[in-house]
């Protein structure tokens, strides 16, 4: 294996003037239209769909959004460890009208502001207590 390297090394080396351009020219044509070819089928291979393992989708039907409107305020989450639950929305009285859960921080930006929330409400784990999966936040301005 060795000796042939050596050899085709030997003959490279040879290769002058006009040879040597065609040889080039060869190459360059060659690996061009291997990088076509390859793109080409590639493509289309990634622009089929994929296969679905369910075959019937189900969709829900749509729901009309509820807003609620009140004060986000800091709860303890020790008052309830197995609900994520650490912001409550309150009426300007400072009455608490619901608990509030979010996937990400959008209730911590809203804390102390007066806010109109959307969102599924639903009940915590002891049946009673109703807490609001929030969607979305917006933050009022004092015109509203």
């Amino acid at each position: 294996m060795l000796d042939l390297l050596k050899r085709l090394y030997a003959k490279t080396e040879e290769l002058k003037g006009r040879k040597l351009l065609i040889v080039l020219a060869f190459v360059f044509i060659s690996f061009t239209l291997i990088g076509v070819l390859g793109g080409y089928f590639i493509n289309r291979r990634l622009n089929k769909d994929e296969k679905s393992n369910n075959q019937t989708q189900v969709t829900a039907p749509a729901e009309e959004r509820k807003y609620y409107e009140g004060k986000v305020l800091y709860s303890n989450p020790e008052l309830y460890p197995l609900e994520n639950v650490s912001y409550s929305l309150n009426d300007s009285s400072g009455k608490t009208l619901y608990f509030l859960r979010a996937n990400d921080q959008k209730l911590s930006l809203a804390e102390n502001l007066n806010v109109r929330i959307y969102g599924r409400v639903s009940k915590m784990q002891d049946g009673k207590t109703d807490v609001i999966d929030v969607s979305e936040v917006v933050i009022k301005n004092a015109s509203d």
